[in-house]
């Protein structure tokens, strides 16, 4: 299956390293809103280097001493990074002692407790609003004329909102074997695993880069049509295209609203204007036997951006006139959303932490 998806901007002209050391890829999750000190829920701020996210909240569990069920999180963070994310403790009013917690690691495993406070409601997958990314790339190598100009258009254009390949799992092994079990249908109505639910995610994925991809070519990733779902980069307020006004056209331009792509459901077609519709239509017109057996999962209804402006985007060269350049790039990122999109289209990149260890992980 194809993994091979379009650049908005043209392949990029330098090379760098990402990840060469772990505090290279920084991350933190901004909630959106504060704790309100009160409940019977404990909100713990944790930094972590090394050290999966699920794994850290089983640990999180035993140290104080409830079911590893009554730990929850809002998103998964790389385990190949510097990363700060809220966990949410159910401990009925109670403080628990997290002191010990990095005793259940071994270096170069890093765990801190950064801030700890109560909250009357549970935090639940996807309750943040967004990701800081500080992220540095190392032994730039190539035109940097040439990456001076993609910083400016990514910062002003944005990129297209192209899920990760972390989503696709090693060597895509996430759409290898998704495609079989999807391809078969759903055979009852039993409650997924997590490894076919990561199959299901990574083909319906799959299908919206396959659509995008081909939006990119014919101009449309960036531009609204009559009809189209349009989307405000930082909410999630929607609303149909009914009236192409100037206003509007300005605000696509400034990269505050972009049009949304539906993922594969039933009525996915009402998610969208007719001109996209078709797009989506053609590109997948192959995959037929795929998408009724992703229809068959009776999946929720639900969409995408298909352009990606990062926030608040920031960046500053290293050693120009050095043997050793660097590029330091921070921004924010809604969150589902992939740095990695972001990244590729600046530099030509080489994962470094992808030599020292494999491990399958979903979106940040």
């Amino acid at each position: 299956m194809n993994t091979e998806w379009r650049y908005a901007w043209s392949k990029p002209q330098v090379t760098g390293d990402l990840k060469t050391q772990v505090q290279d890829f920084y991350v933190e999750e901004q909630l959106g809103f504060e704790p309100d000190g009160k409940g019977e829920f404990c909100y713990v701020f944790i930094e972590k280097q090394g050290v999966n996210t699920d794994f850290l909240a089983k640990r999180l569990a035993q140290v104080a001493g409830i079911s590893a069920n009554k730990v929850t999180y809002s998103g998964v963070k790389d385990r190949h990074a510097c990363t700060r994310q809220w966990f949410c403790l159910h401990v009925l009013n109670q403080e628990p002692d997290l002191s010990t917690i990095q005793e259940a690691f071994r270096e170069p495993e890093s765990v801190r407790v950064i801030a700890q406070l109560k909250h009357s409601k549970k935090l639940r997958t996807g309750t943040h609003f967004a990701n800081r990314f500080v992220i540095r790339l190392r032994n730039l190598q190539g035109d940097l004329e040439d990456l001076r100009s993609r910083l400016n258009l990514i910062q002003k254009g944005g990129v297209p909102n192209y899920y990760g390949p972390q989503r696709f799992g090693i060597n895509g092994n996430n759409l290898h074997n998704g495609r079989d079990f999807v391809l078969q249908g759903r055979k009852s109505q039993r409650k997924l695993s997590k490894n076919q639910s990561f199959w299901l995610s990574a083909i319906r994925s799959w299908c919206f880069n396959q659509a995008l991809d081909a939006q990119i070519e014919n101009g449309m990733w960036a531009r609204l049509c009559d009809q189209d779902i349009a989307q405000f980069q930082t909410t999630d307020e929607q609303f149909r295209v009914n009236d192409m006004s100037a206003l509007l056209h300005n605000k696509v331009m400034e990269g505050k609203i972009s049009p949304v792509l539906p993922l594969i459901s039933a009525g996915w077609e009402n998610g969208t204007g007719p001109q996209r519709k078709e797009s989506i239509e053609s590109t997948l017109a192959e995959e037929q036997d795929l998408i009724a057996g992703l229809l068959s999962f009776d999946l929720s209804r639900d969409s995408r951006l298909a352009r990606l402006v990062p926030i608040k985007m920031a960046w500053e060269l290293l050693g120009e006139m050095e043997d050793h350049k660097q590029l330091i790039v921070e921004f924010s990122l809604p969150k589902g959303c992939f740095a990695t999109s972001v990244l590729r289209e600046m530099i030509d990149y080489k994962d470094k932490s992808v030599e020292k260890h494999h491990e399958n992980i979903d979106s940040q």
